[in-house]
């Protein structure tokens, strides 16, 4: 009886509990017409509670009893508010809204109206001017912390004992060696520290409306290598999504397409999946997908503020296609409400991966914004080409100041990472550790001597000597066949980042029996001006034109027999404005007296060498050179260089000065060029030469005092700054104009075209023209083709095909296909051109 009277009780109290938990309010939305409003929200004030309705504008609230203000809202209505009481039933209410004539833009919404997503991102795009425009100057804390894990696939087993092997080995040799603390390190925590690398850095970011940045570097410490972590510096990318495209250098072959771009309804579909609630702001979170695969567009979310419609959060993310270095990227980014009425960055973290070989690299940096100072004065022309300084002391920070500033603690593994690091540093640091590394180096081994070459190294006073191996002794494609002798190296830095190096030759010709050699010395002496003082002196083969095509390379009249000395000296005057001055002198022969061998004879036509007279050269260069508003950082020793994304203007004086020395020569040149490398929006970038030059004086000239436009080669593509279809060489000692256009299209063509854009494949065209004034001859060539990228290791090539066509006042020239092959230099960020 008494189980009876339990159960009874337990399923009343059930009955009721579901009463109560299965109350709700329900209803439909209509409009001032009595059309149901879909997408409306529904949701109660100062609660999280709340739903959307559905395309019929019916809704659903689930409530427990009590008392409850309901708030209901739509784009293009005004709010209404209701009180209801729920008690011991379901709620049913309809409720009318009407047209609001407040709206940025009066939206008329129907039943079988759109994805309301579209409203609120037009709204976004509108307001977005004035969300950007909150902030005039600030300045703010930020802490970066990059991190990049290699892994390694399952190898066989004997590569894996191998590979044991090989640790215990070195780890023998360091106790043997050091008897450190080192040696006490379990194998796999060296292996997890030599699979980690990471760098931490705190600076203060500066900033002035619409695009001024300026970073004051306050602590940087590295861990391991630091060339695959993306964004050290917040100069390096600006991924501001009020902004229409979004341009990161070195991590997409086309600006990115932010999801507020103007036109951004023809690059992406919204959705709206749900809304929420934040410090009683109503939030959007909107999906994002591209309406086509491309190199520009992202997927992911976008998450905007009702009312205000500035961003809460960005999480969007790409693959491959048009990413240059990774497989995958993906960026999350998040905004804070400052001052009741502002927001503003306060995290972005950024994903990443790629692959080289059989390791896997996956990156992850993370940038933390906070103690923000809003309506700085900061002094006139603060902001100008100075992008970054890094105080001396940055460097030297201790872990203590580390665990002081984190804005989060680290993980273990980064943890125990950094007290390896930290260890091995200690340890490696030791003078006994250096001088036995220095031993082991300057160790002579079978490896030195037929591969890397001989080296001595004194890291206490930072010297490096070396001699070459004995392949690089050997050199089978000089002028006379095949020539043997030893080179050298001598390499000096001194504290402050000055440099001294001296590297020299001598080699001796088999065939002919004739001996060459050269030294040359540079010194950089200030490192904040690029200021560097060079001589070189020796007797060789000299290239009359050192621009020339492959062919040209091969072209017995292209060399001459010099004896000569150098004497150069380049000087950065203010940023940007650099002046390089030399003078030459030569004695140059005729090289007909040497034999040659029949190596090329199949690929080149009576390629016999020229024959003159020897004579004495004495000459001076001057190079202007101009980069105009060149960005810059501001290292405690040197300054680093960022490029600009303005022209460069170049001009050279050339004076060939007789009598001194014995010169033969007397001449005055001078040539202005003007050099720019543009984007044009989402097709692709562009680069643009133009030069013309004179010859003012020609009283005595040697062949190669002329200006020389060099042939071009028949299968394979020279730099697209240069002739393609030139059959022959030209000279002048006239006026000259000669321009030249490429554009690399991006994928903007391709991309277009189903299972191309997985290839990798991209367009590319231009044009070179060239005017001599002297027998007013033209000459114009144009092509179009297509390129490929692909990585080796971690770096980036591509490979072409084209089909160029033109001609000149001469002749038109047969059309023809081209191969090229180039290289991105990570350093300049920009391909071999």
């Amino acid at each position: 009886m008494n189980f009876l009277k339990i159960i009874g009780i337990f399923f009343i109290i059930i009955s009721y509990s579901s009463n109560i938990f299965s109350q709700a309010i329900r209803g439909i939305v209509y409009d001032s017409e009595n059309m149901p409003v879909p997408y409306a929200h529904v949701y109660v004030k100062n609660s999280g509670a709340g739903t959307i309705t559905d395309e019929k504008g019916q809704f659903n609230l689930p409530l427990q009893q009590g008392n409850y203000e309901v708030i209901i809202s739509s784009l293009g209505y005004n709010t209404v508010t209701i009180p209801i009481i729920i008690y011991g039933h379901e709620l049913k209410k309809n409720i009318t809204l009407e047209t609001s004539s407040l709206e940025l833009e009066q939206v008329v919404i129907k039943a079988s109206r759109k994805d309301p997503a579209y409203d609120i991102i037009q709204n976004a795009i509108k307001a977005k001017k004035e969300n950007y425009k909150q902030i005039t100057t600030s300045k703010c804390d930020v802490y970066i912390k990059a991190k990049e894990i290699i892994s390694e696939k399952e190898k066989k087993k004997r590569e894996k004992l191998a590979e044991q092997e090989k640790l215990e080995k070195q780890q023998k040799d360091n106790e043997s060696e050091l008897k450190e603390p080192l040696a006490k390190v379990a194998n796999k925590d060296l292996k997890m520290a030599s699979n980690m690398n990471l760098v931490e850095i705190k600076l203060e970011r500066q900033f002035q409306y619409p695009n001024n940045i300026k970073e004051l570097r306050q602590a940087y410490e590295c861990y391991g290598d630091k060339e695959g972590l993306f964004f050290l510096s917040t100069t390096e990318a600006d991924f501001n999504f009020y902004h229409n495209l979004i341009y990161v250098e070195g991590l997409n072959n086309t600006p990115m397409i932010s999801p507020l771009n103007a036109t951004s309804i023809l690059s992406y579909k919204f959705k709206l999946e749900q809304s929420y609630y934040e410090d009683g702001n109503q939030i959007f979170h909107i999906k994002v997908s591209p309406r086509k695969q491309g190199n520009a567009t992202m997927e992911g979310y976008i998450d905007i503020i009702d009312s205000s419609f500035a961003i809460r959060k960005v999480d969007l993310s790409m693959e491959k296609g048009g990413l240059m270095f990774y497989d995958y990227f993906r960026i999350r980014q998040e905004n804070i409400l400052l001052n009741d009425s502002i927001w503003v960055n306060s995290r972005h973290e950024f994903d990443y991966k790629t692959k080289a070989g059989k390791r896997d690299f996956t990156g992850n940096t993370v940038a933390k914004y906070d103690n923000y100072n809003l309506d700085i004065e900061f002094p006139k022309r603060y902001f100008k080409n100075e992008l970054s300084v890094t105080e001396k002391d940055a460097y030297k920070k201790d872990s203590t100041y580390w665990d002081e500033i984190r804005p989060e603690p680290l993980s273990t593994d980064e943890r125990r990472v950094i007290f390896i690091k930290d260890s091995i540093d200690a340890a490696h640091n030791t003078k006994e550790y250096l001088d036995s590394l220095d031993r082991k180096y300057n160790r002579i081994t079978a490896g030195d001597i037929f591969l890397w070459g001989i080296g001595y190294y004194n890291r206490a006073k930072k010297r490096h000597i070396w001699f070459g191996s004995i392949p690089s002794l050997i050199n089978p494609f000089s002028v006379g066949g095949l020539r043997v002798g030893p080179n050298f190296l001598y390499f000096k830095r001194f504290e402050n980042d000055k440099t001294f190096d001296i590297f020299a030759f001598s080699q001796i010709g088999i065939r002919n029996k004739d001996v060459k050699g050269s030294i040359k010395a540079n010194y950089m002496y200030n490192p904040f001006k690029q200021s560097v003082f060079t001589i070189k002196t020796g007797k060789g083969f000299s290239v009359v034109q050192p621009y020339e095509s492959f062919v040209g390379y091969m072209d017995r009249a292209n060399y001459v027999e010099s004896i000569y000395i150098i004497v150069d000296h380049s000087h950065e005057i203010f940023n940007g404005l650099y002046l390089d001055v030399s003078f030459s002198m030569r004695q140059n022969s005729p090289i007909d007296k040497y034999q040659f061998g029949d190596l090329n004879k199949d690929l080149l036509e009576n390629n016999h060498p020229r024959s003159f007279t020897p004579y004495q050269i004495f000459e001076s260069d001057i190079y202007i050179d101009y980069v105009l508003f060149q960005k810059y950082m501001t290292e405690p020793t040197r300054k680093v260089i960022l490029g600009s994304d303005w022209p460069k203007i170049s001009l050279h004086y050339k004076k060939g000065i007789p009598t001194i020395f014995g010169s033969d020569i007397n001449f005055d040149f001078i040539e202005a060029s003007i050099r720019q490398e543009f984007r044009i929006s989402t097709l692709g970038t562009s680069i643009i030469k133009v030069a013309s030059g004179k010859y003012m004086n020609t009283k005595s000239m040697t062949y190669e005092t002329y200006k020389i436009f060099p042939r071009s080669d028949r299968w394979f593509f020279s730099t697209p700054m240069q002739n393609q279809l030139q059959d022959t060489t030209y000279i002048t000692d006239d006026w000259f104009i000669e321009a030249h256009y490429v554009h690399s299209f991006n994928g903007a063509i391709t991309n277009n075209i189903p299972f191309i854009r997985r290839l990798k494949i991209y367009e590319t065209g231009g044009i070179n023209y060239t005017w001599l004034k002297q027998d007013n001859f033209h000459y114009v060539d144009l092509y179009f083709g297509f390129e490929r990228s692909f990585r080796i290791q971690r770096q980036l090539f591509k490979i072409g095909f084209f089909f160029v066509f033109g001609g000149s006042t001469n002749e038109f020239a047969k059309p023809t296909i081209q191969f090229s092959i180039n290289h991105y230099d990570k350093s300049d960020g920009s391909w071999d051109k």
